[in-house]
């Protein structure tokens, strides 16, 4: 098949990297630890809460300390996705060059949507943390119109819990978009706010209900039906909730709930690539990332599973 020279195209990998879609928020909640090597071991962190004698006499060396930590693996994989713009397209539009942006940005939101089912299945697992609650009955839901259900008191909860296991204070909530709408319609939390200048339950006004300096809604949708089958739409973030303790600027031996270990392209997240094919008489652009998302402090996060029951 005649192909023509393939190029990394920097205008298009500018683009992928500057590239936003507000739904999605599992970039914002697991940071980007930079990575060289497409496998490797990091460092899991445990519980330093030993404090050494650390004074010492005029002349005498500094004593030595030893933090604790467990090792375990990642492997990033590669996703990419390619998409073709013929001549005839180009033929037929007034803008060529939106063609190349267009699927460019289109590639780009078909892979970070997976990432985000990435980060869910992730996060959103009993098996992923060290404390977990289930509430899936109405009394208990953050979402029902009962006074029973408490969702501050059972963050306070979680927020202590974490405190005590990890030395960390939780600053980061992410929730589903199912449980956002509930928390709305929450008696509680609208006893709270009632007096508020502006009585609605906003992203804003979870953080200081919760004290959180970070609360992420995730409002993504997916279609969950194999292709060519009737489609099967919902929200990836489901019914679930966590409250965690997320670093802001996490390292590899930096206690944090997860990261996202990822492999770049001269500091880059992501790659665009572009090349010719005669035979089809049009032009391929291939969006390329490499990350691991991997949980590295479990004793960090809590977990909270079927709080939008109604």
């Amino acid at each position: 098949m005649p192909q023509g020279s393939t190029r990394i195209s920097a205008p298009l990998s500018n683009l992928a990297v500057q590239y936003k879609n507000n739904e999605f928020i599992a970039g914002q909640v697991l940071k980007d630890v930079m990575v060289s090597n497409e496998s490797d071991i990091y460092y899991v962190y445990a519980n330093n809460f030993r404090v050494p004698f650390t004074e010492r006499a005029n002349g005498a060396a500094a004593a030595m300390v030893t933090f604790a930590y467990s090792t375990s693996s990642y492997i990033v994989k590669e996703h990419a996705l390619k998409d073709v713009i013929t001549d005839r397209d180009r033929a037929n539009t007034e803008t060529p060059l939106n063609l190349d942006r267009d699927a460019t940005e289109n590639l780009t939101d078909t892979i970070m949507r997976r990432m985000e089912i990435e980060a869910h299945k992730l996060l959103f697992t009993t098996t992923t943390w060290a404390n977990n609650a289930e509430l899936s009955t109405t009394a208990l839901s953050w979402c029902g119109i009962t006074t029973t259900a408490l969702p501050t008191q059972n963050v306070l909860s979680a927020t202590s819990k974490i405190l005590a296991a990890a030395g960390k204070k939780a600053n980061t909530m992410v929730i589903s978009w199912n449980v956002f709408a509930g928390l709305k319609e929450n008696p509680n939390l609208f006893d709270r706010i009632k007096y508020a200048e502006r009585a609605i339950v906003t992203e804003d006004l979870l953080k200081a209900l919760f004290d959180m300096q970070n609360v992420y809604v995730g409002s993504a949708v997916y279609d969950s039906a194999t292709e060519g089958l009737t489609e099967s739409k919902g929200f990836i973030w489901g019914d679930d909730a966590l409250v965690a303790y997320f670093e802001p600027m996490p390292g590899l031996k930096k206690a944090s709930a997860a990261v996202n270990f990822r492999v770049g392209w001269k500091g880059n997240p992501y790659r665009v690539k572009k090349w010719r094919e005669e035979e089809i008489e049009g032009d391929y652009i291939e969006v390329q990332t490499m990350c691991a998302p991997r949980a590295v402090a479990t004793a960090c996060g809590y977990f909270f599973k079927s709080v939008a029951i109604k």
